[in-house]
């Protein structure tokens, strides 16, 4: 099983314990709900990728998050009043897309929620510019690809969970 899949059933049953102790008290903790609810969304999503959640891989689990919090992105760009019915209508759903992929680009970190917050969690810290650089100079011969660009999966296969739009903009510098 997946170490980051496990860390996440680990949450959940920590906090499926603390909203019982809180519930005894009378108190309704929202971080425990919120925790759980997360958690669950997460494991429940292995099966649109054809694979139950102890058959995943630690690339499955962050997978499934990195769409968990686009999802969550997402779904925040309208709570936020970001994005309209005004914007969205009578427009073609690649339109919507290419909309949704801008702002949520446009607001980066600006864009959270606490299941945000809670997801990202699960993903591996993102290695500095000069790390992934250096990698790139060590490990990367430019010759055996037609452009810069193609070098990008390698590269992301190394710094698993990276943003591709980082990599692309290190990439570009060199």
């Amino acid at each position: 099983m997946s170490e980051i899949l496990k860390l996440i059933k680990e949450d959940l049953f920590t906090a499926m314990k603390q909203e019982v102790l809180y519930r005894k008290e009378g108190i309704t903790n929202m971080a425990c709900i919120t925790q759980k609810n997360v958690s669950r969304a997460i494991i429940s999503m292995f099966p649109e990728i054809g694979k139950k959640p102890s058959e995943g891989t630690d690339d499955d689990a962050l997978k499934l998050v990195k769409k968990y919090i686009s999802q969550q992105k997402e779904r925040q760009l309208y709570i936020d009043k970001h994005l309209t019915e005004t914007d969205v209508s009578g427009i073609n759903a690649n339109q919507l897309k290419k909309l949704v992929g801008t702002k949520m680009q446009e607001l980066g970190d600006k864009l959270t929620s606490p299941e945000i917050q809670i997801a990202q969690k699960y993903l591996p810290k993102q290695a500095s510019e000069e790390d992934v650089a250096a990698w790139i100079k060590e490990n990367i011969n430019f010759s055996e690809f037609k452009n810069k660009m193609q070098a990008m999966g390698p590269i992301m296969k190394q710094f698993k969970g990276a943003d591709g739009n980082f990599i692309k903009s290190i990439l570009l510098k060199l």
